[in-house]
């Protein structure tokens, strides 16, 4: 195959490819990608009440607090001063989140693409945001290796299943 054929060959898939598309993810993939504007997602790091958690992740014990990850939902906050009486203090809201790091007060979170520096004050149970580096993780993939098709200022906070 030349190089002219093998180029008219890529222009007409990229062509094709943008022109009618495949959906927002590789049709094999069992799950349906879920998005939020970039603007809503810079702005939805809020502290709120205790909720039920939906998918448990990774536990981070910091003094006397526990740090419990809701999978790309944010981070329960309990007092974990009785480690046998664990006590809920709250629910820090971050889409997309899935780990942190602990420095002083200082919580350092992935939120999907983003690295987030947030100052949470234990005496007052509140939260500010106070650095945000955009797009310093890859997209997330799905469950299954697939890669949600870009779109335009939205970023993939968490996976459904499409079945």
């Amino acid at each position: 195959m030349t190089i002219k054929n093998y180029s008219t060959l890529l222009l007409a898939y990229y062509l094709f490819s943008s022109c009618f598309g495949f959906g927002e993810v590789d049709s094999r993939s069992s799950f349906k990608p879920v998005y939020m504007k970039r603007s809503d997602f810079e702005n939805s790091i809020k502290f709120e009440a205790a909720k039920p958690t939906l998918k448990s992740g990774k536990i981070y014990i910091k003094d006397e607090i526990m740090y419990l990850n809701d999978v790309n939902k944010g981070f329960q906050i309990y007092n974990y001063s009785n480690p046998n009486n664990p006590v809920k203090i709250g629910y820090i809201n971050i889409p997309g989140a899935t780990d942190v790091a602990i420095r002083n007060n200082i919580l350092f979170v992935n939120q999907a693409t983003d690295l987030v520096t947030i100052n949470y004050t234990i005496s007052t149970n509140s939260i500010v945001v106070t650095n945000r580096i955009k797009n310093a993780f890859p997209p997330k993939i799905s469950p299954d290796g697939f890669m949600a098709k870009e779109k335009q200022n939205q970023i993939v906070i968490d996976w459904t299943n499409s079945n």
